[in-house]
């Protein structure tokens, strides 16, 4: 079985672009982490109406971080559900911003491979990404072969290649963001979502701007108390 792992992003829609030919036997296969952008879903249900074989993958992030807490890029660890265990405090949980989106969508998609069989995975990975998992092109691993396509496309290359298709791109990228979109209230990633925070309309902002203060704050507390010990 050939998936292609779809995020909605600007890589993976190259991809699946580049399959188009494949559209209506390609096993397509998106996580809703199940704290998707609205605009996200709506994106979805356009590509699930246009691919016979689309496949939503749930998760449980509003559970999850109910129980870890919110992600971040630096933790203090008396915050952590572990931390916990041994400090008592009256501020929120923090978790790794790895942490939860393994939980919330590395996860669920990688039992979902598990599960369904999976022999061939096509990824949007490229060597230019910050971010990227240490699996190589064409590695094949645990009998799971890795398709990276476009793996040495530049950001330009991408968005060429997707005008010259007519790509239903994404709005959010002609407003300054530079990756896809997961999780609306996402607290983490603040090197490259600065501006997607931005975007979120002002309830949503107000929200996650909070959380990021009191993520700071315990991030103060936790390193001014160290220090002064």
């Amino acid at each position: 079985m050939k998936i292609l792992q779809f995020s909605g992003g600007k890589d993976s829609l190259a991809c699946l672009y580049l399959l188009k030919r494949e559209w209506d036997t390609l096993n397509v296969v998106w996580v809703n982490s199940g704290a998707a952008y609205d605009e996200t879903l709506d994106y979805m249900k356009y590509w699930r109406a246009k691919l016979p074989n689309f496949i939503e993958v749930m998760g449980n992030q509003p559970q999850q971080v109910a129980e870890e807490g919110w992600p971040a890029d630096i933790v203090p660890i008396n915050d952590t559900s572990f931390g916990r265990l041994f400090v008592e405090s009256d501020r929120p949980k923090i978790q790794s911003y790895l942490n939860c989106c393994a939980n919330n969508i590395w996860y669920p998609m990688m039992n979902f491979v598990k599960q369904s069989g999976v022999t061939q995975i096509v990824r949007g990975q490229r060597a230019a990404d910050d971010r990227k998992s240490g699996i190589k092109n064409g590695d094949i691993i645990e009998g799971i072969k890795y398709d990276f396509p476009i793996y040495h496309w530049s950001d330009d290359h991408v968005f060429e290649f997707l005008k010259a298709e007519g790509a239903y791109i994404p709005e959010y990228y002609f407003k300054g963001e530079k990756t896809g979109r997961d999780c609306w209230d996402c607290t983490a990633y603040l090197d490259e979502n600065k501006v997607r925070i931005a975007n979120l309309p002002a309830d949503k902002r107000a929200i996650v701007c909070g959380r990021i203060e009191k993520i700071r704050d315990a991030l103060m507390s936790s390193a001014l108390g160290s220090w002064e010990k």
